[in-house]
């Protein structure tokens, strides 16, 4: 109990857990079952009643931190059982401890088993039920019904945070006499427009920014270089963000302002989910009839499930739930959503504790490339 209290009081320290980074959850899941093996060895072995909290761990690592942690925990809770027997703990030649010696090693992995075959069971129903007609198949729950003003206000963070940095870095021009700076004044001028866009629409009898199938043309190089500096002046001291361009101008079919909010949500989410000390490269060229814009991160990642469904409006996956990041899961979809609306495309490559990789492409204008 006092090794519980210990780890529980140092993996709760604000300095350990920002140290470790994504190495905290599994340390913490071997230093618990260390921890309960030693337990379960001074109170009866096999038979002791901490073995119950073996399929209790299995289950709180398969639905907390994904099938992967899942496997570990069950694996190293049947060597766990298996050492405890070879160390002369468990007397094998008593038949009446053979029992709970087979039931502690088999708890977790047996759990582990029926959790696997009730999640291969609800994936096949889920097959049968898109193959059915629409009238046969049975009521399930609704997709999460689309909230434009919470979109708003999501998208409306970063041009309000970026404000904030020009405003400060202005007022201190002033303090010390000076003249504020042009750049400043002109990205703060942009800023400012583009929340005035978000929360308002254009002006009256103009079709909105953000309707599908608007179009225009937009610099890719002006909009993402403008971003590059916007986001290293706010995040830059526990950060490295780091813009390349192929090309001085990369002219692309689509509106500017909503591209403009494509690529702040595919950049907002590598920031707030990279560790501090970390990187973000992003990199744009051209790659035949389009442009493209490469995002990667050395940030918290994704499992397989995640990336499966990281474009799923108002989706968020546990990795994210468990760095305690405030998040509504529309960023991506968002993006999703305007850059197809403008003849453009997004992907992801994601791993869990290696970053993660967003594609966009975009089409050039006819005649230039």
């Amino acid at each position: 109990m006092g090794g519980s209290l210990l780890s529980l009081f140092l993996f709760t320290r604000e300095g350990l857990r920002s140290a470790l980074g994504d190495f905290l959850p599994p340390l913490a899941m071997v230093v618990d079952l260390a921890l309960l093996f030693c337990a379960m060895s001074l109170t009866g072995g096999a038979a002791s009643p901490y073995a119950l909290l073996l399929p209790a761990g299995l289950a709180l690592a398969f639905f907390q931190l994904g099938r992967g942690a899942a496997w570990f925990f069950a694996s190293a809770s049947l060597l766990g059982v298996a050492a405890l027997a070879w160390l002369g703990r468990e007397p094998l030649n008593d038949p009446s401890r053979l029992f709970p010696l087979l039931l502690s090693a088999l708890a977790a992995p047996g759990l582990l088993a029926a959790l696997e075959a009730a999640r291969t069971s609800t994936g096949k129903r889920a097959g049968e039920h898109e193959q059915r007609p629409a009238e046969a198949a049975p009521a399930g729950p609704a997709p999460p019904a689309r909230n434009r003003e919470a979109e708003i206000l999501h998208d409306l963070r970063s041009p309000l945070s970026v404000m904030r940095v020009y405003s400060d870095l202005i007022g201190e021009a002033a303090k010390r006499g000076e003249i504020p700076s042009a750049e400043h004044l002109a990205n703060l001028s942009r800023e400012i427009e583009l929340a005035e866009r978000l929360a308002g629409g254009p002006p009256a009898g103009k079709e909105s920014a953000f309707a599908p199938g608007t179009q225009g043309t937009a610099d890719l190089v002006e909009i993402l270089g403008a971003l590059a500096t916007a986001y290293r002046l706010s995040h830059g001291g526990r950060l490295r963000i780091e813009f390349i361009a192929e090309r001085p101008q990369l002219p692309v079919n689509a509106e500017p302002v909503a591209l403009q909010r494509a690529l702040r949500n595919v950049l907002e989410n590598a920031v707030k989910y990279t560790p501090e000390g970390g990187e973000i490269k992003i990199r744009a060229g051209a790659a035949g009839e389009h442009a493209y814009v490469v995002v990667k991160d050395s940030g918290i990642g994704m499992n397989p499930e995640e990336r499966e469904r990281a474009f799923d409006y108002a989706f968020r996956g546990a990795g994210a739930i468990a760095a305690g990041k405030p998040g509504k899961g529309l960023g991506l979809s968002v993006s999703r959503e305007i850059l197809e609306s403008n003849g453009g495309k997004i992907s992801l490559t994601s791993e869990a504790g290696f970053g993660s990789e967003v594609t966009i492409l975009l089409p050039f204008p006819k005649g230039s490339r």
